[in-house]
């Protein structure tokens, strides 16, 4: 059996005394504004540009840690920070986010995608609930009717393009919406969120998942059209954690409403959740090594990325959110199971003994692989928000393993 008060401190001790500390003692660029992209193993700075993305998902981290952990003046005031740089720097006139500035806040590039867009206004939301301050809540209904425009426009070229090249559709940018329409409840109306949040659940389910396998796809063709492709075969193993866990979300928000129509098929919902994530250890496991691997062939061919063997701690991380948000809605024993086994190799090879943070990423036998802590791709957004909400699961999954065993009627954990 597990200990979970026990279990529930070590998260916090991670979270609060490892990785809290690392980003706020070194990220912060206090001469031009916003954060540093590029951390060395010890937190020195790594020269180079700075992503939008990340920067959106710092703010938004801290500002989310302010507001649903302990209110501390240092993490408003951090996420505040790289907030005040995202509002002068981010946007083109339209408000279209670019992908990249340099140091000083000047345009390197566009963004291909809708994700620092996404990310971006999750910001602002996150600030404004933190502050109150209207400005925030202006930028993010501004930059969110934006984006949704944008979005439709796009996707109906896409369809309707005839004769020209492929184009993709994406799971991560799908799920970013959906985390960015669940944080933006409280600044929209009752009727345009429920509207686009069964819109993006309706995409999830009927354009990347493929039915017959219960698979969730990482790129698909328009309307859901599956890629026979090495690109197209690969699950991206963090990426359906992370959106098991942001439909819980969904589903727990639901269940906490009294008379809530079709909340029969949000339980079924969830007990699909579960499902993908129980499949997905299965397949992404590492059975001589351990460890959840960052990629799996849809079709279990062999695959042709140099990396797929690789371990991320956010990979990790994901995991177990997405196996105790599962366990706490559905009660399924092997989600805890699962759950145990990840953690004991998550919290034996990632913690950095020697310094402040987490490993990065470790090549197939658990040694790092990167000297840094902060990449162009990866932050401290996976890290900070499932270390925080495991560790806040896990104060209350011993009551829920007593009323199980006593047969008596569950109790549904929202956030």
């Amino acid at each position: 059996m597990l200990d979970f008060q026990k279990l529930s401190s070590a998260y916090q001790q991670a979270l609060l005394q490892q990785v809290v500390p690392f980003w706020l003692k070194n990220s912060r660029d206090e001469l031009c504004g916003g954060y540093f992209d590029l951390l060395s193993a010890s937190g020195e700075v790594i020269e180079g540009d700075k992503s939008i993305l990340l920067q959106a998902q710092q703010v938004w981290a801290f500002s989310w840690l302010h507001n649903t952990l302990d209110r501390q003046p240092a993490w408003l005031e951090h996420a505040r920070h790289g907030a005040i740089f995202l509002s002068q720097f981010a946007h083109q006139d339209s408000l279209d986010c670019y992908a990249q500035l340099d140091r000083r806040g000047r345009p390197v590039s566009q963004s291909a995608d809708l994700l620092p867009d996404c990310f971006t206004t999750m910001a602002y939301a996150q600030l404004h609930r933190a502050t109150g301050e209207d400005e925030w809540a202006m930028l993010a209904k501004q930059t969110f009717t934006n984006l949704l425009e944008r979005r439709a426009d796009i996707r109906a070229e896409q369809v309707h393009t005839v004769g020209s090249f492929r184009h993709v559709q994406q799971l991560s940018e799908a799920i970013a919406l959906l985390k960015l329409v669940l944080d933006m409840q409280p600044l929209l109306g009752e009727e345009t969120g429920k509207e686009t949040t069964d819109l993006i659940i309706h995409e999830i389910q009927h354009e990347f998942l493929d039915r017959r396998s219960e698979t969730l796809l990482d790129n698909v063709l328009p309307e859901g059209a599956f890629i026979n492709t090495p690109e197209g075969r690969r699950l991206n193993v963090g990426l359906t954690f992370q959106t098991a866990g942001y439909l819980l979300d969904f589903y727990a928000e639901s269940a906490s409403l009294k008379n809530t129509p079709g909340i029969n098929n949000h339980r079924k919902l969830a007990m699909q959740v579960a499902g993908w994530c129980l499949r997905l250890c299965d397949q992404a496991w590492d059975e001589t090594n351990a460890g959840l691997n960052q990629y799996v062939d849809f079709k279990q061919q062999a695959s042709i990325f140099p990396d797929w063997q690789q371990k991320w701690a956010w990979v990790q991380v994901e995991a177990l959110t997405a196996l105790l948000k599962s366990y706490v809605h559905t009660r399924q024993p092997d989600c805890l199971k699962w759950f145990k086994r990840i953690h004991d190799y998550t919290f034996q090879h990632f913690p950095d003994s020697k310094q402040a943070g987490w490993h990065l990423v470790l090549d197939t036998y658990a040694h790092p692989l990167l000297a840094a802590k902060a990449t162009p791709s990866v932050g401290c957004f996976s890290l900070i928000r499932c270390l925080a909400e495991t560790g806040t699961l896990l104060t209350k999954c011993e009551p829920l393993q007593k009323t199980q065993r006593t047969g008596r009627a569950g109790i549904s954990l929202n956030f």
